[in-house]
């Protein structure tokens, strides 16, 4: 063999080494309290700018809804946790089966001779298969198994809980962005009607019935109003931004909400607080997930106490030995028995995992009940803000009505030459007041409603949406 081309060879991989695996250190800060700013360094993951461009239309809350469960990093998140929960009970399942176990084996030997006679060398090699079944354990196995497929439904249980908080996060945001639109319609309104005051009172200054303090006075009140109203677009304009934030939405891309929401039905007053709590305590996925890693806990405790117990398993192994030399023919081994295993000593292992698995079920359960009076709180304070709003929401109509009739009137009066300007303008403000209100309390339903249902447990499902 000529070794020149290995030397070669090994001389050009050393010349080539540095370009392997060595990469360009980050220059470091000189001293404290200096920035590092070779961000650049950092790989940058390409997008086109029509993606990020491209409008975003839902036609129904539903719609903005099953856009956010399926592209919410914690949805994800959640949704891998249920992979590998499926994934760790089918590994427990598979301590039912027998293990099976081939190897292929090489062993030069030679053994040695006490009377100085020359003992050839032997190279044997050849396949084997080797078996293992656990035939029975007290039931370590099962409760395994059973621990597993309780955390797996915990787990489960927990991504619906994760899911409903998506939910209730989207229909907050959205109800959030209903109010701000509609504080900058009320908003819009109480500035048309003061320009239309100020042009009253331009027509009045001219035909010399009116002072110039009135006009002062009511462009003041214009001005007011058209600052009102910008900051009206500015809330807008958050509330898209949380909105999209929500729903797993680039704040980059426009959002097109393209549907009417109408109110919810009126919650019936049968509807007594007992019932929802009960219903509550049957759906809510957080209480249940609680009662499954509890019992999740309590089978570990009953695997851990299985194990102090004997284990009765069969093995079994076959082979085939063939030998370099000629002058040896091959032979075939094999063996079958029945293994005891009994636990004799293990310095109190498993008696301490037992009992630590006890204490968190026991922990576990403690949870659960705290969780439980946590519910009934959120229930019942949600049920009375359902019953506030509602009837704030008759109040608030009232108001309106008047305030409405009593600006017609400031105005119809003013016009007339027997009212002042400030009884209209007073009469307006009111009536804005009165806009402000309803649209709130209209806002505030929405959102009781939905807090309802996510104290509840429910899918929620709460508003009816119609396309234009």
């Amino acid at each position: 063999m000529n070794p020149i081309p290995y030397c070669s060879l090994l001389c050009a991989s050393l010349a080539l080494w540095p370009s392997w695996g060595y990469a360009a250190t980050p220059e470091l800060p000189a001293r404290p309290g200096t920035f590092w700013l070779q961000i650049d360094t950092l790989p940058v993951q390409p997008q086109s700018p029509a993606a990020r461009a491209a409008t975003v239309r839902f036609d129904s809350l539903a719609a903005l809804t099953e856009h956010a469960l399926r592209e919410r990093p914690d949805s994800r998140a959640a949704w891998l946790g249920i992979q590998a929960e499926a994934a760790r009970l089918d590994v427990a399942s598979a301590a039912n089966w027998p293990t099976l176990t081939g190897q292929l084996s090489f062993t030069q030997s030679r053994a040695l001779s006490s009377s100085g006679a020359s003992v050839p060398t032997l190279h044997r090699y050849g396949p084997s298969l080797g078996l293992a079944y656990v035939l029975y354990d007290f039931g370590a196995r099962a409760a395994s198994i059973d621990a597993q497929r309780y955390q797996l439904i915990a787990a489960l249980l927990n991504n619906n809980r994760a899911l409903q908080d998506t939910v209730a996060e989207v229909e907050t945001a959205y109800f959030a962005v209903l109010a701000a639109r509609a504080q900058r319609a009320a908003q819009a309104e109480q500035e048309a009607a003061l320009r239309a005051s100020f042009d009253a009172v331009e027509l009045r200054l001219r035909g010399g019935l009116a002072a110039r303090a009135d006009q002062l006075r009511a462009r003041a009140a214009l001005s007011e109003a058209t600052l009102a109203r910008q900051l009206a677009e500015r809330d807008i304009a958050k509330a898209e931004a949380m909105l999209k934030q929500a729903a797993g939405i680039e704040q980059t891309r426009p959002l097109l909400l393209d549907w009417e929401t109408t109110p919810p039905p009126v919650l019936d007053s049968a509807t007594l607080l007992a019932e929802l709590l009960a219903e509550a305590e049957q759906q809510r996925p957080d209480l249940r997930a609680l009662q499954a890693a509890a019992a999740s806990a309590r089978a570990e405790a009953e695997r851990a106490r299985a194990a102090r117990w004997p284990s009765l398993s069969l093995a079994a192994n076959s082979g085939r030995t063939f030998f370099l030399e000629d002058e040896r023919s091959p032979s075939t081994t094999y063996s079958v028995g029945v293994n005891l295993s009994v636990p004799l000593f293990d310095g109190g292992r498993l008696a301490a995992q037992a009992r630590a698995a006890e204490r968190d079920a026991e922990r576990l359960q403690a949870e659960a009940d705290g969780q439980r009076s946590q519910v009934s709180l959120a229930v019942t304070e949600a049920y009375h803000d359902v019953r506030h709003a509602q009837a704030q929401r008759e109040g608030v109509a009232v108001q309106f009505d008047s305030a409405s009739e009593s600006a017609q009137a400031a105005e119809a009066r003013y016009r007339a030459g027997i009212g002042s300007l400030l009884e209209w303008l007073t009469a307006q403000a009111d009536l804005a007041r009165a806009r402000q209100a309803q649209a709130q309390a209209d806002s505030d339903w929405l959102a009781a409603f939905s807090r309802l249902n996510h104290a509840l447990g429910r899918l929620p499902a709460i508003t009816y949406e119609r396309n234009p």
